[in-house]
């Protein structure tokens, strides 16, 4: 990845990430890489999905990284416009795409969690202290 690439996505995370970001959600933000290693992508963004499903703080949380998901690959141009109009849209989008496209849109989807994990640390040890 870029060096510019690596900026706006550090860019996207720190817009993502609620203020304070308490030990819960550090912790929730630490498990989405590994959720996408070992389920991949769809099953994550399912996952994603139910849990924004809520009126609180952490469905809040999970409801804001769905739409970081969505607007990351949109932007690249993994996902069009119509495909990210709800969740349905999106997994169905997923599931239609060609290996190497999914492949590639996991990737992104990894980085960008990937950041949203290190600030989370960042932001929950600044926020302790």
């Amino acid at each position: 990845m870029s060096g510019r690439t690596e900026q706006q996505m550090a860019a996207t995370a720190a817009e993502l990430l609620p203020s304070p970001v308490t030990r819960e959600l550090r912790t929730r933000y630490r498990a989405l890489p590994v959720m996408l290693r070992t389920s991949g992508l769809a099953a994550t963004y399912a996952y994603i999905a139910a849990k924004g499903n809520g009126d609180d703080r952490l469905a809040d949380a999970y409801a804001r990284v769905a739409r970081g998901i969505r607007d990351r690959l949109r932007s690249q141009g993994l996902l069009s416009p119509e495909d990210t109009a709800d969740h349905r849209a999106v997994l169905r989008a997923l599931g239609a795409m060609d290996t190497p496209v999914y492949l590639r849109a996991a990737a992104e989807v990894s980085a960008l969690t990937i950041w949203m994990s290190r600030l989370a640390d960042a932001l929950h040890q600044r926020d302790e202290s």
